[in-house]
């Protein structure tokens, strides 16, 4: 195995190293995504830094992980994704932001520190659905307590 998953409180830190070959790279999917954890999940990190790309980590390779990820996440968490590359293994990563229709918001960074201050300021699409609800229910829950009490 070329590649550590790490759970951490609200997320999952995913480190690759040595040569990754689009085995290990699905395996790293598949493992992920078939822990309990992953459906309350907030982020995504992985890290790269110490990972070159296999030859048959193909940018078409890439693209099909891409779109079983993009199914997944329909019925999936609201996560943020910070890839963490340079080297050979960015241009895999780059790739992989590219392509259209992104199931998540993805950032690349040069370290780990750096994607963690991303992740940091970039909470969950959800969670910004569900503040704007209760602020918005807020809002109005005292006009309906007027309208209860003046006609009891």
């Amino acid at each position: 195995m070329a590649y550590r998953l790490r759970w951490e409180g609200h997320g999952v830190y995913r480190r690759f190293f040595d040569v990754v070959s689009a085995t290990e790279f699905r395996e790293a999917y598949e493992e992920m995504t078939g822990d309990l954890r992953y459906g309350g999940a907030r982020y995504i990190i992985s890290d790269y830094l110490d990972a070159r790309p296999g030859s048959d980590l193909t940018d078409t390779f890439v693209g099909r992980v891409e779109q079983l990820t993009r199914l997944q996440y329909g019925g999936g968490p609201d996560i943020v994704h910070a890839a963490v590359a340079t080297g050979d293994m960015l241009a895999h990563v780059r790739s992989y932001e590219t392509l259209p229709l992104a199931p998540y918001p993805e950032a690349t960074f040069a370290t780990v520190d750096e994607a963690r201050r991303w992740i940091a300021r970039n909470p969950r699409p959800g969670w910004r659905t569900v503040r704007r609800q209760v602020a918005s229910e807020a809002g109005s829950a005292p006009a309906a307590a007027r309208a209860t009490s003046r006609s009891g």
